[in-house]
């Protein structure tokens, strides 16, 4: 991995430093909210309202987003201004949670938290489109597997770092502190940004092939009818691409749509609120269990990143795939078995924490196998030119149904039983495995 040619770049490591410090922030932040969410209402539905929104917002802008984000040369720009644009919002998130909370005022703290959140999405809508087509620009085509590996490793660094000074900051010292540090990171990230330069692209050849002219916008009489208008086509364009001209994606579209509504819900509100809320631990803090619990699954995927940076050129996409997938069905089936144990008292707390640990771990190691060659096989099998609004139509088909996926998740663990959305996971998994084994498109990845 470090003989790469990418690994000297300064542009690729100005990237990797952006990207490395915003996200550890907000993994700080994102594992807290959750936490203080719950700590604040004891409702599974606190957390499916705030994924809910970011979801639904995502889900409207980033169409919109990905198509003036395609035809801007510029890509760089729209990274630095976004993250600069959610350092500021947090700030603003901060001073109202204080101001709020000292109040005692929950109403208007879930209020802040909520409205400023659809600010956050909106940013990220576009610098998520900028990004997705700014690292094909940095890294050649040979070194994308590798490349891909080094980001999911450097992602499940800091999930680890994340978790735990996410953890102790904010058992310690409050959610106010670790909004603040989220700010503080994207600041951070946005000035590292702004030092990426380069002349020529590694992929300039595929990019002159079909670039975008944008200079009727300038003398366009009607701009909103015709940005209208080119959102709509853009969006045509690449759902007729993604379905007609890329096979392959389409049938990742589909695993996508299933991971986003049947199996996520289990692991970003049934894990938190099983956690939290629904079982009981004499021992240990609920909050360091939790921790504990993600520490895991990202030293899982740090090593698994490892591994996968060094072997990827012997083994094709499909063939990683197939190991994820089936990997995956046994550990789903081993997490709705291992709870309805606990929960029946039929093993012990400590037999519990020590195997849903361990099998969190294997989650990481088997993530990483699966995640470096989908983002490879994005990166790789789709234009450069249309690879944002393509990725962003990819995410908006799971987009369409995860915000009401989630809500629901939510409403049932709260008034009915955990064990639906753990079964919802379980089904969701063997359905993506199938598409795996049976689909001959998945089956050309190389």
């Amino acid at each position: 991995m470090f003989k790469h040619d990418y690994i000297k770049d300064k542009n690729f490591l100005l990237l990797f430093f952006g990207t490395l410090v915003s996200n550890t922030g907000s993994r700080m932040y994102g594992f807290a909210i959750s936490l203080f969410l719950l700590d604040t209402t004891g409702l599974a539905t606190s957390m499916s309202t705030y994924i809910s929104i970011w979801t639904f917002t995502m889900f409207v802008v980033a169409p919109v987003a990905a198509t003036f984000t395609d035809r801007w040369r510029r890509k760089v720009r729209v990274l630095y201004m976004t993250d600069f644009g959610r350092g500021l919002v947090y700030g603003l998130i901060g001073i109202g949670v204080y101001y709020f909370d000292r109040q005692g005022n929950t109403a208007m703290v879930l209020t802040t938290i909520y409205t400023l959140l659809t600010l956050v999405a909106i940013q990220s809508a576009f610098f998520s489109p900028a990004s997705s087509a700014l690292l094909p620009q940095v890294v050649h085509a040979d070194e994308l597997v590798s490349a891909s590996s080094l980001f999911q490793m450097t992602r499940s660094a800091i999930n680890v770092l994340g978790l735990m000074f996410g953890a102790v900051l904010y058992v310690e010292l409050g959610i106010v502190v670790l909004i603040a540090l989220n700010a503080i990171s994207f600041i951070l990230s946005g000035i590292s940004e702004m030092f990426i330069r380069f002349d020529v692209a590694k992929n300039q050849e595929r990019l002159d092939a079909s670039a975008y002219n944008d200079h009727d916008v300038v003398h366009h009489r009607n701009r909103f009818l015709h940005f209208v208008k080119r959102v709509y086509f853009d969006l045509k364009e690449a759902a007729v691409y993604i379905f007609k001209e890329a096979k392959p994606i389409a049938a990742i579209v589909f695993i996508i749509v299933l991971s986003l509504t049947l199996v996520e819900p289990w692991f970003s509100v049934g894990v938190p609120y099983l956690i939290k809320q629904y079982l009981s631990f004499a021992r240990f803090g609920a909050d360091y269990i939790l921790a504990s619990i993600k520490f895991a699954e990202a030293a899982g995927m740090i090593l698994m990143s490892f591994i996968v940076a060094f072997i990827a050129a012997k083994f094709t996409i499909h063939q990683l795939f197939k190991f994820g997938a089936a990997c995956y069905v046994v550990i789903a089936i081993l997490y709705v078995t291992l709870v309805a144990a606990f929960d029946g008292a039929y093993i012990s707390e400590i037999t519990f924490l020590a195997i849903f640990i361990t099998v969190n771990f294997i989650a990481g190691l088997v993530s990483a196998s699966f995640n470096a060659p989908l983002n490879a096989a994005i990166s790789k099998y789709i234009d450069p030119n249309k690879l944002g609004k393509v990725v962003t139509m990819m995410d908006s088909f799971g987009g369409i149904l995860m915000p009401f996926s989630i809500l629901i998740a939510g409403l049932v663990i709260d008034h009915l039983s955990l064990y639906y959305v753990a079964a919802s996971m379980v089904v969701g998994i063997i359905l993506m495995t199938f598409i795996i084994f049976r689909n001959q498109y998945i089956r050309e990845l190389k």
